[in-house]
């Protein structure tokens, strides 16, 4: 049998640009997911023993400050249960799913400053409007992200800008504590 002949690759003219290959929805994992022998074999104390202080962490601090908006808003004791195992289990199953699907640390959670903000929306809307408001910013988001429309920005605008705009949000939270510390010392100082 005779060998094919393939066409020789296509040289593009001078002046046109080659068009980028389509990009992914969401990036693959480089590897196979692990399964549950490749799991066991790699838990090892360091891991769980961190992954307890997460835990930890997560059902004190944060929690407090989901109870005390919670609680500042109105809600119900149900209402409040509710959130809460909400925010622990979507956070939980999505850290357990990608982080086995991309056999990395991945850890996902609620934002604890949009769960303070929530505090004055409460005041004057009703639960069900503020879950529809945070499912619908969430599929927004999910949206401006699949999109690429992120990226294409992300591409355009320069690391140091986007760096100082973080900077500019909690610079008032650093410069706060100044204020506090005269204002109260006995509790700020410890901080």
């Amino acid at each position: 049998m005779l060998p094919s002949r393939q066409d020789p690759p296509a040289i593009p003219r001078a002046g046109t640009v080659a068009a980028d290959p389509p990009r992914p929805l969401l990036e693959r994992p480089g590897v196979r997911p692990a399964g549950v022998r490749q799991v066991l074999r790699d838990l090892g104390l360091p891991y769980v023993s961190n992954g307890l202080i997460g835990l930890i962490f997560s059902a004190s601090g944060p929690i407090a400050v989901t109870l005390a908006v919670g609680a500042a808003g109105g809600l119900t004791e149900a209402q409040l249960a509710s959130w809460v195992f909400g925010i622990l289990f979507s956070g939980g199953a999505a850290t357990l799913v990608m982080s086995l699907l991309y056999k990395q640390p991945l850890g996902f959670a609620w934002s604890i400053p949009g769960t303070v903000l929530l505090g004055p929306s409460l005041q004057h809307l009703s639960f069900a409007e503020v879950v529809g408001a945070f499912f619908m910013s969430g599929i927004l988001v999910l949206a401006l992200g699949a999109s690429g429309v992120v990226r294409r920005i992300m591409e355009v605008v320069p690391m140091p800008i986007v760096m100082s705009m973080v900077a500019a949000v909690f610079l008032k939270f650093g410069t706060d504590i100044v204020v506090s510390t005269q204002a109260n010392p006995v509790v700020a100082v410890p901080m």
